[in-house]
């Protein structure tokens, strides 16, 4: 019986110890001392879920699922543990065993807006949109004020190219998270895809001003200096300069074919620019030749023109805006 206790008051030290250098930041070693009472027999499904959290935590995903399934049956009435495995098995692209363990929770608490919304994200993941949209509206029946319900409605509407539905619902998760940077950034791009430029504008302002990340703000002043520049009548392209027609024909199968534009100009152009993916920057009319600038407004959005003999060589241009 003495035995018993000792061994139960060394496991309890191991987790109390693990627990501390987890608080210390010092996550390799709180892994190492929960294993150690792992292997020396504390199996509670409290245990198991510490650790997972920490495997998890340290991006350490297949080792964190195994020890949530040995915590499912340790003790199988835990919707959170079915929650997270949803999670990990979407972030690990297995969107069968990400739904099955999103479904289990939702049997678990079906009164769980949370779980309704992890429901829909697998859908979508899976590109099951009718099912998404049902789960996420469902998520919304439980809870209207749910953020993320409506930030997920937001993508299914945008991946649907319903722009003015997917602004209106990233607009509600503003309303809900006055400081949520994802949301404004959302809507800046859907506003500038609808060349709603003003309104834009006004969006990544805020996103820039929300952004702490030194590389996330960079990332959204291109963005603004972007709409600030289709504002002020500047365009932008990227073109592959090459010698000859046989040369052209070639890069042009390549990007058919779905090659990367900029990898492609980095490897065959021979203008100066073609380390940068052959990107002009932005330019005002009368920046640049005047028949590159004429080949350039007679492309959509997007567009790749085919092969052109311009004064400077045989040309394919890609328009970006």
């Amino acid at each position: 019986m003495l035995a018993v206790r000792a061994e139960a008051t060394d496991l309890l030290r191991l987790a109390e110890t693990a627990e501390a250098l987890a608080d210390q930041g010092r996550l390799g070693e709180a892994i190492s001392a929960y294993e150690k009472a792992l292997e020396a027999g504390a199996g509670s499904a409290k245990i198991l879920n510490r650790l997972a959290g920490l495997y998890l935590q340290t991006e350490q995903l297949e080792k964190g699922a195994a020890l949530l399934r040995r915590s499912l049956a340790e003790n199988p009435a835990q919707a959170q543990v079915c929650f997270e495995l949803a999670k990990v098995f979407q972030v690990l692209d297995q969107p069968d065993s990400a739904l099955g363990y999103a479904r289990r929770a939702q049997q678990l608490e079906p009164q769980s807006s949370g779980i309704a919304t992890m429901v829909g994200a697998v859908h979508l993941q899976a590109g099951h949109s009718a099912q998404a949209k049902a789960a996420f509206s469902h998520a919304l029946e439980l809870d209207p004020q749910n953020p993320e319900a409506h930030r997920f409605l937001g993508v299914y509407y945008t991946e649907g190219d319903s722009l003015a539905q997917a602004i209106a619902e990233f607009r509600r998760v503003v309303a809900l998270l006055p400081e949520d940077l994802e949301a404004h950034n959302n809507i800046a791009f859907l506003l500038a895809r609808q060349r709603q430029y003003p309104e834009a504008l006004a969006a990544y302002q805020k996103a820039e001003s929300l952004a702490k990340d030194p590389r996330l703000r960079q990332a959204v002043r291109a963005n603004r200096e972007a709409v600030e520049a289709m504002m002020a009548g500047k365009m932008r392209a990227r073109y592959i300069l090459v010698d000859t027609q046989a040369r052209a024909a070639e890069v042009e199968a390549k990007l058919k074919a779905g090659e990367d534009f900029a990898g492609l100009a980095a490897r065959f152009s021979k203008a100066p620019n073609a380390q940068d993916g052959g990107d002009t920057g932005f330019f005002r009319p009368g920046e640049l030749l005047p028949d590159f600038e004429k080949a350039v407004l007679g492309l959509q959005l997007g567009q790749t023109s085919a092969p052109m003999v311009l004064p400077m060589g045989v040309v394919i241009i890609h328009r970006l805006n």
